[in-house]
Parts: C-alpha cells; sequence; structure tokens
C-alpha cells in the first residue's frame, strides 16, 4: 500500500514538476520581499510591532492559555485558503490569483521571522525555530501541493477550451480533483493541531530563555 502510495506521489510530482517550481518561486518570492519589507519599516511601525510582541510574550507567560481557540482559528484562516484555491482552481482566471495567495503566504512567514530575527537575534532565530517552524513543516506544503493541483486543474479546462480534441470526463475529473485536496487539508489539519497543542509548549519554553 506505501510503495503504491509512493509511487502515485512521485508520479503526481513527475507530472507537476514545472508547476510545483513555480509555485516554489513564487513562494521565495513572497518570503524574500517580506524580509525585505522589515528593513523599510520606520522607527514608529517598528515600536509597535515591539510593543505587541511584548504584550504577546506576557499573554503568553500566563498559565491559562486557551489550545482550542488557537485552533479554530488557525483551522479558520489555513482553510480559508485551502478553499479559496480549490475555488480559483475551477476558473481559466485563477492561476494568476492562485500564485498572488502563494506570495501572500510567502510574505508573511518571511516578514514574521525577518522582524524576529532584527529585533532579537540569535533569540529570535531560534523563537523562529520553535514557534514558526513546527506547524508549518505541514501547513505550508499542504498549501503548496493544493496551489499546485489547483493551477493543474485550470490548466488542465483551459486546454479542454482551446483543444476540440483534448476530450476529458470533467464531472469525473471534479470529484477526483475535490478528493484529492480534501485528503491534503487533512495536512494542514495537523499543522492547525500542532499550531495549537504543542507550538505553545515550545514556545514557553524557548521564552524563558530570551
Amino acid at each position: 500500500m506505501f510503495r503504491k502510495l509512493r509511487e502515485v506521489i512521485l508520479k503526481h510530482i513527475q507530472g507537476n514538476i514545472l508547476i510545483y517550481f513555480i509555485v516554489i518561486l513564487f513562494f521565495m518570492v513572497g518570503i524574500s520581499s517580506g524580509a525585505f519589507t522589515v528593513k523599510a519599516l520606520s522607527d514608529q511601525h517598528k515600536g509597535e510591532l515591539i510593543s505587541y510582541m511584548e504584550s504577546f510574550f506576557q499573554i503568553l507567560s500566563q498559565k491559562s492559555f486557551d489550545a482550542f481557540s488557537v485552533l479554530k482559528q488557525s483551522l479558520i484562516n489555513n482553510l480559508q485558503t485551502g478553499i479559496l484555491t480549490w475555488i480559483l482552481g475551477v476558473t481559466i482566471i485563477g492561476i494568476p490569483l492562485i500564485l498572488l495567495i502563494i506570495v501572500i503566504r510567502g510574505f508573511i512567514l518571511g516578514f514574521t521571522v525577518g522582524f524576529l530575527i532584527e529585533q532579537m537575534g540569535l533569540s529570535g532565530f531560534f523563537f523562529s525555530i520553535f514557534a514558526i517552524l513546527p506547524q508549518n513543516l505541514f501547513i505550508i506544503p499542504g498549501i503548496i501541493i493544493i496551489a499546485v493541483i489547483a493551477i493543474s486543474f485550470s490548466v488542465m479546462i483551459i486546454k479542454s477550451k482551446l483543444n476540440k480534441n483534448y476530450q476529458i470526463d470533467m464531472g469525473r475529473q471534479f470529484m477526483l480533483y475535490s478528493t484529492v485536496i480534501s485528503m491534503v487539508f487533512l495536512v494542514i489539519l495537523i499543522g492547525s493541531i500542532v499550531e495549537a497543542y504543542a507550538t505553545p509548549i515550545f514556545m514557553r519554553f524557548v521564552s524563558q530563555y530570551m
């Protein structure tokens, strides 16, 4: 079973290698843009963000922490991104908007990590490793895979419109498209659970040494 699953995954990657390259490239552009934007912030904006960060650490130091609320908010944020990408995948004009979503996700990640490292140095780097990396090991690959599948489906629709000889069962393909994306959502769910229940423990541990 696992061998067959591995073969399916490898075949999917090989068949969409160019799309994966483009999506990851746009994600990296977003990360770079976010990191460079930190340098362009005014002292006033940096001061406001530092105050927010200090308030966050005060909340983090409290014993009571509503993990379920964090889980709910994480699921809402990530599922909104995933569902929007899924919807855009069934439209002809969805490809640039999907890439825009990927750039924005990369920008947020790059800005957050860049700001932490700039303001806190090595401590900010370790905080990013323990507070941001764990959940994103699941969430970011999930979002990227959904984006690739959505773009691939959109390309298939475009081909069917432009080439009359390119005959496909659109209903069957849509069901397959939706099923696969639903399965990828499970990966994002794991990331949200990690963010809600495991990451706060890591954050509290690291914050003691900051």
